[in-house]
């Protein structure tokens, strides 16, 4: 199992569909998403969300000769993921990118505060 208690992990963001943990400790961030734990650096994490952004949902969903299916590698994870489950994927990566910018505005806003 990836994450354990001496991960020190901070929820990032949570759907219905999974979730995004930050380690510090670790300098990585775990992804519980489909009954499967990934480790990923930020890098991959910010790969990751250009591939789902980069779907064509509307032709993998309607188009009659193509599967309902995507399957698409990152470093040394293999993704197979169904309309619905990049659907789900998407949501909780862009929230999870809202909450680091968000952060990084709080911190901006009391870092001036301080000064």
């Amino acid at each position: 199992m990836i994450l354990s208690a001496e991960a020190e992990l901070l929820e990032v963001f949570t759907t219905k569909a999974g979730t995004v943990y930050q380690s510090d400790r670790q300098n990585c961030l775990f992804l519980e998403f489909a009954d499967q734990q990934y480790k990923l650096s930020f890098r991959s994490f910010s790969d990751l969300k250009k591939i789902i952004d980069n779907m064509d949902l509307e032709h993998m969903c309607t188009h009659t000769l193509h599967a309902d299916i995507e399957i698409f590698f990152l470093k040394e994870h293999c993704f197979i993921l169904s309309g619905l489950q990049v659907i789900g994927l998407k949501e909780l990566l862009q929230g999870a990118f809202v909450m680091f910018r968000l952060n990084h505005i709080i911190k901006d806003c009391l870092h001036r505060l301080a000064a």
